[in-house]
């Protein structure tokens, strides 16, 4: 389930904007349904029409951010460029998907140890398969390109699984960190994104 098609309809587009924003900015454990059907002017029951409870609305959240950075980066990725030209502009995309779609990806870090203990509802379950499927799809995207770079003796020869990681980590590092709306943002964010996306190539040579 692709949860941000051409054929989401507006009603859930805003109910995961609202969502995404008030998890980012009350927490996960904090934030509830009330809240962000506050946030939407709404009822409960619109919310509960799409999402069956807050641990699917959370999930589908998490969702919306892999997908996002995968179709930021996804087109971008060219395997005719060499190792280290393809994964500086793959990362450049992705950190700039990060800061695009800045509270989807901040929910997505903040909860990757977990949101719940409970027993998961089908939704959630097909949810959290779906998550995973998407993660490991998008991790892909740089296996190859990895492997193409230490083969060319342009990235240090690592174990693949170790250094992708890590680099992914390094990439999602904005969300942890970085605060929206400085007063110089457009121009800072830019330099974000070439000095970091920089750092993360250094790191693999």
């Amino acid at each position: 389930m692709d949860i941000m098609n051409t054929d989401t309809s507006a009603s859930k587009t805003e109910i995961l904007d609202a969502a995404a924003r008030c998890f980012m900015e009350l927490g996960v454990n904090v934030a509830s349904i009330d809240d962000v059907a506050h946030r939407l002017g709404s009822t409960k029951g619109r919310i509960y029409h799409h999402f069956r409870s807050k641990d699917a609305l959370v999930s589908a959240v998490r969702l919306c951010a892999v997908q996002f950075t995968h179709q930021a980066v996804g087109p971008v990725k060219d395997n005719t460029l060499p190792a280290d030209e393809n994964f500086r502009n793959m990362a450049r995309a992705h950190i700039a998907a990060v800061l695009s779609h800045f509270a989807y990806c901040k929910v997505f870090i903040n909860t990757l140890s977990g949101v719940t203990t409970k027993s998961l509802t089908p939704q959630e379950q097909v949810l959290q398969q779906e998550i995973r499927q998407a993660t490991s799809a998008y991790e892909n995207l740089y296996r190859d390109v990895l492997r193409a770079g230490m083969d060319a003796g342009l990235f240090q020869d690592r174990n693949v699984s170790i250094t992708l990681h890590s680099v992914v980590t390094m990439l999602n590092a904005p969300a942890q960190w970085y605060v929206p709306g400085r007063p110089d943002n457009e121009e800072f964010q830019q330099t974000l994104i070439d000095q970091l996306a920089d750092m993360a190539l250094g790191s693999l040579r």
